[in-house]
């Protein structure tokens, strides 16, 4: 027989149920894909039914696999942040969530970047509004769906309304609702942020701010028919699956960093106090997480997609293996070669905000050869990395590193070169449901707190520590690479203008009439 915590983590695709034992032990999984919908261009939704649905399924999988004797003694869930999750006066879901990804909005951020007003919230909540957050989709939502926004009763996010649907309860907790509802000194919902943006009728749709690691509520009679959990087992408050990882891999004291290399790039330190330095480059977000701790992070553009094209289409490798014995060999800085990696289509948005930002190549000489380019990605992504936390308020010495970027050696020891920290990889893989489950165990009274839980359960697969040369290396040819795509921000610019512009006038024969650029260098911190 085993006490159990069980961990939801439901992500922008992929959502998974995890048993634990007390002692971090993974007892069993399940997990399902969760489509994204995209009805027009740049919009990003899913269905919020059917979040849950999948969700259950997932549940009673899970519950299908553990043995009669064991106990579960609390359920946690954690999920994908940001975007804007609503319900009407009866608890049914207004529309289809909009995600964090959703891109419909750009014109209301760009318009209150211009005015200010994206400077005046930082300075409340500490985070830095874009496309995808819950403020600027209800902006968005407001001016072109104004009957659903008129029924719109309760504004909360994704795991919020899983709880919800396991309870009976709406809540959310400090995490999710740091940007852009609380303010960062007060640690309390702030009605000056809903004044700046001319919507202070939103402060009656935001629900109750419970911490992460208390209970909100227990199973109710219908979900336990629905997931197979015993009736009565209780749900916590939860964290967004951003600070959820952190601990579940290990990260839990002040000081320490978590990294998440894949799709995109998460980067965040662990402190005791939210920071007041008034840095505002990119997306930098303060999340209160738990009695006395914060954490503040930056997510990039610049994961491993960037890796996935260089191997296909340079290349022409099936594996990192294959790639990484032919790239080893190449000096830093890739014999001149510096690769930008803001290959994604939605631009960048850490640590500077621009749209229009395209990855590329620059140094190129006949002497260069594939191996060089790849090795140069490896780098620009790397290089990114301590982008962020050059921009975050305190460097981390030490990084617990996961996802797809974790499985390759050589590439942990860039980082840790490049970082100058060491890199830790935590034993296992599912970390935001582990955080999930952890934050159960607190709720429940099995562990002290979070930060003893995460130090109790981690364990260390491996490790990697900078090497000083390398390190001085890094630290030149990053000076580089930042003067190398600051000097680009108007490029890009002009760039993504003359597209429009050479697409316009293979329609028509005309030229568009001039519009104004928005360019990410007044977004960009100092230093």
């Amino acid at each position: 027989m085993a006490q159990v915590a069980i961990g939801v983590d439901a992500g922008t695709t992929i959502i998974k149920s995890v048993a634990f034992t007390l002692d971090g032990e993974e007892l069993c999984h399940s997990s399902v894909e969760n489509s994204v919908k995209r009805p027009e261009s740049g919009w990003a939704e899913q269905s919020m039914v059917t979040t849950w649905k999948k969700t259950a399924q997932t549940l009673s999988e899970v519950e299908d696999q553990l043995s009669e004797d064991d106990e579960i003694v609390a359920l946690g869930v954690t999920g994908q942040g940001d975007g804007c999750w609503l319900l009407d006066e009866a608890g049914d879901p207004v529309r289809p969530a909009m995600l964090w990804s959703d891109g419909r909005a750009n014109s209301h951020v760009q318009e209150w970047q211009e005015s200010g007003v994206t400077d005046d919230v930082f300075d409340v909540c500490g985070g830095t509004q874009f496309p995808g957050s819950s403020l600027v989709l209800l902006s968005w939502l407001k001016e072109n769906e104004p009957e659903r926004y008129e029924e719109a009763d309760t504004v909360f996010f994704c795991k919020d309304w899983l709880k919800y649907k396991l309870t009976g309860k709406i809540t959310t907790d400090y995490s999710d609702a740091s940007l852009p509802y609380v303010d960062a000194e007060a640690e309390a919902y702030s009605d000056e942020v809903l004044d700046l943006v001319e919507m202070p009728e939103v402060a009656s749709m935001r629900p109750e701010l419970v911490p992460g690691d208390e209970v909100v509520g227990e199973i109710s009679r219908d979900a336990a028919v629905e997931t197979g959990l015993p009736e009565g087992t209780p749900v916590v408050s939860g964290f967004i699956d951003i600070a959820a990882s952190a601990f579940g891999s290990g990260a839990s004291l002040p000081g320490e960093g978590s990294s998440i290399v894949g799709t995109t790039s998460v980067n965040q330190t662990i402190m005791t106090e939210p920071p007041s330095d008034g840095e505002k480059a990119g997306i930098l977000l303060t999340l209160g997480i738990d009695d006395g701790l914060w954490t503040k992070f930056m997510s990039s553009m610049t994961g491993t997609p960037n890796l996935d094209w260089a191997i296909e289409e340079i290349m022409d490798k099936s594996t990192f293996n294959l790639v990484e014995e032919e790239v080893e060999s190449i000096p830093v800085g890739s014999d001149g070669v510096i690769y930008q990696p803001y290959l994604s289509s939605a631009g960048e948005r850490a640590p500077f905000v621009n749209p229009n930002a395209r990855a590329q190549f620059m140094g190129l000489n006949q002497e260069h050869t594939q191996a060089h380019l790849v090795r140069a990605v490896y780098e620009g992504i790397s290089l990114a990395m301590r982008d962020c936390y050059t921009h975050l308020p305190q460097n981390a010495d030490e990084v617990y590193l996961s996802g797809g970027g974790a499985s390759s050696d050589f590439w942990c020891q860039m980082f840790a070169d490049c970082l100058n920290a060491t890199i830790v990889i935590p034993r296992g893989s599912e970390f935001g449901a582990k955080g999930a489950a952890l934050l159960a165990g607190v709720g429940s009274g099995h562990y002290d707190d979070l930060s003893s839980a995460a130090e109790a359960t981690a364990s260390t697969a491996q490790s990697f520590e900078p090497r000083p040369e390398k390190v001085k290396q890094y630290r030149r040819w990053y000076d580089v690479y930042k003067q190398a795509y600051e000097a680009t921000f108007e490029v890009w610019d002009e760039r993504a203008e003359a597209v429009e512009d050479l697409r316009h006038m293979s329609k028509t024969g005309a030229s568009r009439p001039a519009k104004k650029s928005v360019t990410g260098k007044d977004t960009v911190g100092n230093d």
